[in-house]
């Protein structure tokens, strides 16, 4: 039985198939705007990067005698130069205020002052705060702050006083753990 109709044409009353080049167009377009999404995030990262992840020109050691959950602690750096951080209220209750107190010594007065909380055993996000000159003392440093509530029962926090100076970030970092409200005191993680 033979047709009418040729072989590239459509059957009667069907739409005519779009052409080629607009195929190719809309994938072009496709490719572009993927290239440029890809372009945006690169630059926010590299500008984010190093507000996220300053770097640290000293960082005090850890002090193992220190528990900030019953008063204040001093960290020492090896090069000359203590900060001194009381987190109160004592015990550091997790979502609810914390105040912090950072009192300098022998150190030169930094641009600006940040108290970073990051979780040891888990990645809790981004959380810092800026602190601000008490009373225009170029020494002490007042803020607030608030930590998470964590799923585990038990989690590990490093408080890292960042002291911002022309020549690099110095590092006074700070351990402590909490207990998420309503569990009890032992099981650590």
């Amino acid at each position: 039985m033979a047709s009418n109709s040729k072989p590239d044409s459509p059957p009667p009353g069907a739409l005519a198939p779009a052409p080629r080049r607009a195929d190719a167009r809309v994938a072009l377009l496709w490719v572009a705007a993927a290239l440029l999404a890809a372009a945006v995030v690169g630059v926010a990262v590299h500008k984010a990067w190093p507000v996220l992840f300053p770097a640290i020109a000293e960082r005090a050691p850890l002090s193992p005698s220190c528990d900030l959950r019953g008063g204040a602690c001093t960290a020492r750096f090896p090069g000359g130069g203590s900060v001194r951080l009381d987190l109160r209220p004592r015990g550091i209750p997790t979502a609810k205020p914390l105040d912090a107190d950072v009192r300098l010594a022998d150190l030169p007065t930094p641009e600006r002052v940040e108290l970073d909380f990051a979780g040891v055993n888990m990645d809790m996000g981004y959380n810092r705060v800026p602190l601000t000159p008490a009373r225009g003392d170029p020494t002490h440093y007042t803020g607030s702050a608030m930590l998470p509530v964590c799923v585990r029962e038990r989690m590990l926090w490093e408080a890292r006083v960042l002291l911002h100076l022309p020549d690099g970030t110095l590092a006074a970092p700070f351990r402590f753990p909490t207990t998420r409200p309503g569990a009890g005191a032992a099981g650590a993680d």
